[in-house]
């Protein structure tokens, strides 16, 4: 081999390489770490998505996904009026601007829900249809398409579960027993239940 075709060899790897995408999908929160949001994203995403924390350092990889953990009624009014002001509610309307959309785990106002007067609570709803429009919505879980069961008895309360979780199919062991209830339950939930385990 020559010279030449070895570089180009070398390069073409090297190129290949660097376009590669990342394996695994990865979120942006944006605020400081925390290990109690770190495990509540984990638990609603999954454990196949890298979370990275704003402003740190970190290998080159694909965002997609931007989430906001809690978001004040002051931040809210203020965004909803095109101001920002601290360090992540100015990411978040960079990002806004840039038409990228923002998730929030948490709208402090919903805390209220029970206390606040109706014209005032319906006001922060009106802020955060207003925001939703500009690209920063409520989280939206990932959801399974499957779940698997191990157990040998299927009841009514593992379709509820398996509802509750997001998922059309469950997948059970062949000899898994499942009740009459259960069944019934799966139907009217349009959830199928396969056995194949």
């Amino acid at each position: 081999m020559e010279i030449d075709d070895l570089v180009r060899t070398i390069t073409a790897n090297v190129i290949q390489q660097i376009q590669a995408k990342p394996t695994k999908e990865c979120c942006m929160v944006l605020s400081q770490r925390d290990s109690d949001v770190t495990e509540r994203i984990q638990a609603l995403v999954g454990n196949k998505v890298a979370i990275l924390y704003f402003g740190e350092e970190f290998q080159p990889q694909t965002v997609s996904r931007y989430i906001l953990p809690s978001l004040s009624c002051n931040n809210m009014a203020n965004l909803a009026a095109g101001r920002a002001e601290g360090l992540y509610v100015k990411e978040v309307m960079s990002l806004l601007l840039q038409g990228t959309q923002v998730e929030v785990l948490d709208f402090e106002y919903k805390n209220f829900s029970e206390t606040a007067p109706g014209p005032l609570y319906r006001l922060y709803e009106s802020y955060q249809d207003t925001l939703k429009s500009f690209g920063l919505v409520s989280f939206h879980e990932i959801k399974p398409e499957s779940i698997r069961f191990w157990k040998e008895l299927i009841t009514e309360k593992t379709i509820n579960e398996t509802a509750q979780r997001g998922a059309s199919t469950l997948v059970v062991s062949r000899t898994s027993k499942v009740t009459p209830l259960a069944k019934e339950t799966a139907n009217k939930l349009n959830i199928t239940i396969q056995k194949s385990l």
